[in-house]
């Protein structure tokens, strides 16, 4: 054998190898459970989800216009859920996290800032996503608007987002003010919070607001607190309920939402709980996996 042989059996092992390796990490990309259930409404978890630096690829802010567009244009979303906060004068700002300082360059609470210091707010999603983004801080108003062009409303769930009780009620009639204004379907709109005394807000100024609690990770304290309190829905992460779980609030009469889910396998699991709606990390997966 010559010495140049050698050099390219080694060179046709490797590439072997590699190729190998690729088809196996696509299978197991693709690879998921059967569904058994296909009637759940695909919704973007805060638009197209979180920074991910691979399946997917998501270099989008969370809550920022072209999150939203993409889950919604691209993807094929049933609607979206957003993080709703309020600014100290009253305006309705979509902001994830709960202070400034961990995706801005400002810092502190939103509902301690005007809105004209928070909106317009660049995204920091450090040096790699800044790459691909120039994202900023925007209003639910300018979400009604992109929505206004819709020919029919997409499904809206709003993850209401208030730090201080003593504004439940001014946060609640805000929010449905221009909810109202937009002539926002209502039977489009579930609103969502792990405080019942804040959801209970919201009845009072729109008794047929649409309800959810979310667990905070206890489901069984969850149902509790809805039967006691009568709200119509219930939220839970994917990742942590079981079907059993999810068969016994719909029993009930209960709406269920569950959020979370990336890849293939997580989100046929999520599905095959039977849920009414996910707010999916991975539109595009889960709608290919319905249609």
């Amino acid at each position: 054998m010559s010495r140049r042989q050698v050099p390219r059996k080694i060179m046709l092992l490797v590439l072997a190898i590699v190729l190998l390796a690729f088809a196996a990490g696509v299978f197991l990309l693709y690879r998921h459970e059967k569904l058994e259930y296909k009637e759940v409404l695909v919704l973007g978890h805060a638009g197209s989800g979180f920074f991910s630096p691979i399946n997917p690829f998501n270099p989008l802010p969370a809550n920022s216009m072209a999150s939203i567009v993409k889950a919604m244009e691209a993807h094929g979303a049933d609607g979206v859920e957003v993080d709703v906060q309020l600014s100290e004068d009253g305006v309705p700002i979509l902001y994830h996290d709960m202070t400034l300082e961990s995706m801005t360059a400002a810092e502190g609470l939103i509902e301690n800032h005007v809105a004209a210091d928070v909106i317009g707010l660049k995204y920091d999603g450090g040096f790699f996503y800044n790459l691909f983004q120039e994202e900023e801080i925007i209003t639910m108003e300018a979400l009604l608007q992109y929505f206004a062009t819709y020919q029919e409303a997409p499904y809206l769930h709003l993850d209401l987002r208030n730090y201080s009780p003593e504004r439940h009620a001014y946060y609640a009639r805000t929010l449905m003010a221009l909810l109202r204004e937009y002539r926002y379907p209502l039977q489009k709109l579930v609103f969502i919070s792990p405080d019942p005394d804040f959801l209970q807000a919201f009845r009072e100024v729109e008794p047929g607001a649409q309800l959810m609690l979310d667990t905070g990770g206890d489901f069984e304290q969850a149902l509790q607190t809805v039967a006691a309190y009568e709200i119509g829905g219930i939220c839970a992460n994917g990742g942590s309920v079981t079907a059993e779980q999810v068969a016994r609030a719909k029993e009930l009469g209960l709406e269920v939402a569950l959020f979370g889910g990336k890849s293939r396998s997580s989100i046929a699991r999520m599905i095959n709980l039977r849920p009414d709606a996910i707010q999916v990390n991975n539109v595009e997966a889960m709608r290919d996996m319905l249609d």
